[in-house]
């Protein structure tokens, strides 16, 4: 006894943290009574999709085919969740059942089915759909509404509004693909507040110039009150507008925690911390592979106010991404990455009553007192630490110029200029190394070449390791520093000022 086995393959995709896995969709439909199976490690949404798919070819002018019909997607060995398999399962089978065409080529269909056969977006179509634009199928399908996404990716795709366009795709030659462009995005700067807000802390800001510019660590201790909150929201707004690879970054990121809606305007991220975090917070949630605030702030500010109040091991958990630059989930026996690029500031007082810097007998701790509290932050946390910028209570005449001042020329957009030519020059210096690569992630084996260390700066360098103020960690990180303000003043190469003043970004003696 022969049987008649019909046969279909399709190809769809699954988001796994914000990475994503192809997969085949393979559709057969053998004689006997009627059953629907899907098979692959998928969780309950996919499975409850036979109602939807059933509900969706009938109410459409399709028929179920009678029989046998198994639906496997691979790579079997992941667990797979969502409901973005609906269309391609439902295409499957009516590929399979001979009531549509199947080309001779790879097509690839993605979105979810009403009831009524109506093709709904799901969330993460953005991170799916960029993948997508590297592997190039023949055909691809996607709902009408993600054309946001599409738009994200930058791919060659047509649009569906409901399951009935596949007959005029797929019966009649109805494929007509459009080309998403990423250039309808709009982007912006988050700029609330004016660098000129901040009064009376010159070398604050140059520290926060300075670490914007290159993407390096800032810690900022000072008084109660005397704007280091301020200073972590005012950095945000000195940062150039994301390019198009950078936008379309954040846009995947953004969807994919959004649960699918989409936004017309994208701007840098900006993430604020306290003391309050969780370790789940930060890292992002192992169960279901979402991203915490490290990665949430890729391409943008991450901001921990009041940073010496931190839990230990929240501290802890901070040190590796600062240097790998990206954080690392464990779920499912697998090992899922996040990219973790960003401007890190921290924020904190530099004793348990706060005026360690402050003159005229004002704080009341001992030095005893100020070096235990400060111990609070690691040695290794420290040393991560590119910049460390102390800040005092203004003056009187700076205090007055808060109520009289009239509103002189904002000085953020000047600031943000200097960053942005300062990144672009990094971008240029560092074109072969790969993308989001700048002065304080850079690795080579020859910094002195790369960098422009000429040889008399290379000798002042040894004179303070020799003195002992330097780790190996420090070491390079006052070349990566000096580097960023030798761009920031348009120069070639690094001169001995640069280095000193990178070492006075670097001196903690004064709090102790």
């Amino acid at each position: 006894m022969s049987y008649s086995v019909k046969f279909a393959k399709v190809y769809s995709s699954f988001v796994e943290g914000i990475s994503t896995t192809i997969s085949e969709i393979e559709v057969s439909v053998t004689p006997g009574i009627p059953t629907f199976d899907i098979i692959g490690l998928c969780d309950a949404s996919i499975k409850e999709s036979e109602g939807r798919i059933r509900s969706a070819l009938i109410s459409s002018g399709f028929y179920m085919p009678k029989g046998h019909i198994t639906v496997g997607i691979s790579p079997a060995y992941i667990k797979k969740s969502g409901t973005s398999f609906d269309l391609a399962i439902a295409a499957g089978i009516l590929f399979a059942s001979e009531q549509l065409l199947l080309p001779d080529c790879k097509v690839y269909l993605e979105g979810e089915l009403s009831l009524t056969g109506m093709v709904k977006p799901t969330p993460a179509s953005a991170v799916r759909l960029c993948y997508l634009a590297d592997t190039e199928p023949d055909i691809v399908i996607i709902p009408e509404g993600s054309v946001r996404a599409a738009e994200c990716a930058g791919i060659k795709a047509m649009t569906v509004n409901k399951l009935t366009d596949l007959r005029e795709i797929f019966l009649y030659g109805g494929y007509r693909p459009v080309e998403f462009k990423q250039d309808n995005f709009t982007v912006e700067v988050n700029r609330t507040i004016d660098l000129s807000e901040l009064k009376g802390q010159q070398k604050a800001k140059k520290a926060m110039i300075i670490a914007c510019a290159g993407y390096h660590t800032l810690l900022l201790l000072g008084s109660p009150g005397c704007g280091k909150t301020m200073a972590g929201r005012i950095i945000a707004g000195l940062e150039p507008p994301p390019d198009r690879d950078e936008a379309a970054e954040i846009y995947s990121v953004n969807e994919l925690i959004a649960g699918g809606s989409s936004c017309d305007v994208i701007s840098r991220p900006y993430r604020y911390i306290d003391q309050n975090v969780t370790a789940g917070s930060l890292i992002g949630n192992g169960r279901s592979v979402t991203p915490g605030e490290l990665a949430l702030a890729n391409h943008g500010v991450l901001f921990a106010d009041e940073i010496t109040e931190f839990p230990r091991q929240v501290l802890e958990m901070l040190r590796q991404p600062l240097e790998s630059r990206s954080v690392s989930l464990f779920a499912n026996g697998r090992r899922y990455r996040f990219p973790a690029n960003y401007v890190f500031v921290a924020a904190g007082n530099p004793c348990k009553c706060g005026y360690a810097f402050e003159g005229g007998g004002k704080c009341r701790c001992t030095p005893a007192a100020r070096r235990k509290y400060l111990s609070r932050l690691s040695g290794p946390f420290l040393d991560r630490m590119d910049l460390i910028c102390e800040m005092v209570s203004i003056d009187s005449p700076a205090k007055r110029s808060i109520l009289e001042d009239q509103g002189g020329e904002p000085e953020s957009p000047d600031a943000a200029e200097a960053v942005a030519i300062a990144r672009l020059r990094q971008k240029e210096r560092y074109k072969n190394f790969g993308r989001d690569i700048y002065n304080s992630n850079v690795i080579t084996s020859s910094y002195a070449d790369l960098m422009r260390v000429p040889k008399a700066v290379i000798d002042h360098l040894e004179d303070l390791s020799d003195k002992g103020m330097l780790s190996g960690r420090g070491y390079l990180g006052l070349i990566r520093v000096a580097r960023t303000i030798a761009d920031l003043d348009l120069r070639d190469d690094i001169s001995i000022d640069d280095i000193n003043e990178s070492v006075m970004f670097r001196r903690l003696e004064s709090c102790l």
